[in-house]
């Protein structure tokens, strides 16, 4: 059944990569989700579809006509993953609070609100067969099965991040559990680049893991916490297939934000009732 929240709910603070502060308010709605960005005049929402996707440059970024929200993937992951299938995004800023670099934040809220029925349901992806993708040493697979589940492999030449691989089977409670809490990362190296080329201006120790060269620079939550959160980030943007996920083993190797959109337009163009 399509679900959306049963009052607002509120989420503040600085964007990750832009530094500014915003406001970001859940409203119930029953339209599927969209961003709306209230510090524009004349804005109009932002449908969270992957044909919207205006760039994924450490982030993924929705835009249409009027306006452009920026770094979407933990709203959007938080939202699939509690069954939020119509919400109204409202923003006031050009992207969502930060919070502690996780979706935990996101999904407190969202859970504290409170979640209705709206009493119809949601159109289903319908991929009865195997579909892949891969480029370079990238790659993805669907496949039917019996549950939902994802496994992801997140490899960096880093020797304090080697291989890392993690699985779950997918339902709202492991995610809380397993997903939610993990937090964005960067290596230190790439700060001062990233600085300079204008993201992670809001970037901290408090909402960020950093690898440094020889040592964690802050505790993790996981000792696996960068794949998780890579994880966290491809359910946010294969979310934007605007559709429920049906009983499929996902498997990816080293996917990011750009290779999840691709992979999440992949799947809408080969499900059986397009």
């Amino acid at each position: 059944m399509r679900k959306t929240l049963q009052k607002p709910a509120i989420v503040q603070g600085i964007g990750l990569h832009t530094g500014v502060p915003s406001v970001l308010t859940f409203k119930p709605a029953d339209n599927g989700i969209s961003f709306l960005r209230t510090d524009i005049p004349g804005a109009q929402p932002i449908a969270a579809l992957a044909a919207n996707v205006s760039s994924t440059l450490r982030g993924t970024n929705l835009k249409n006509a009027t306006a452009e929200v920026w770094t979407v993937e933990h709203v959007l992951s938080a939202l699939h993953a509690l069954g939020v299938t119509d919400a109204l995004v409202e923003m006031d800023g050009p992207e969502p609070p930060v919070t502690d670099g996780s979706a935990a934040v996101y999904a407190k809220e969202i859970l504290a609100a409170g979640l209705k029925e709206l009493g119809t349901t949601r159109p289903q992806l319908k991929v009865n067969r195997k579909i892949t993708y891969s480029s370079g040493n990238i790659s993805y697979c669907a496949e039917p099965a019996d549950k939902l589940t994802f496994s992801f492999e997140y490899i960096h030449k880093h020797p304090l991040v080697g291989r890392q691989t993690f699985t779950v089977d997918f339902t709202p409670q492991a995610y809380l559990k397993e997903i939610a809490p993990a937090r964005t990362f960067g290596f230190e190296e790439e700060l001062a680049f990233l600085k300079q080329h204008g993201l992670a201006k809001g970037g901290t120790l408090e909402n960020a893991v950093i690898i440094g060269k020889d040592k964690y620079i802050n505790e993790r939550r996981f000792p696996d916490e960068l794949v998780r959160h890579k994880l966290l980030d491809m359910i946010g943007d294969l979310s934007l297939t605007g559709r429920d996920l049906p009983p499929l083993k996902i498997t990816c190797s080293c996917g990011g934000h750009k290779h999840n959109v691709i992979f999440a337009k992949l799947l809408l163009d080969n499900s059986e009732d397009k």
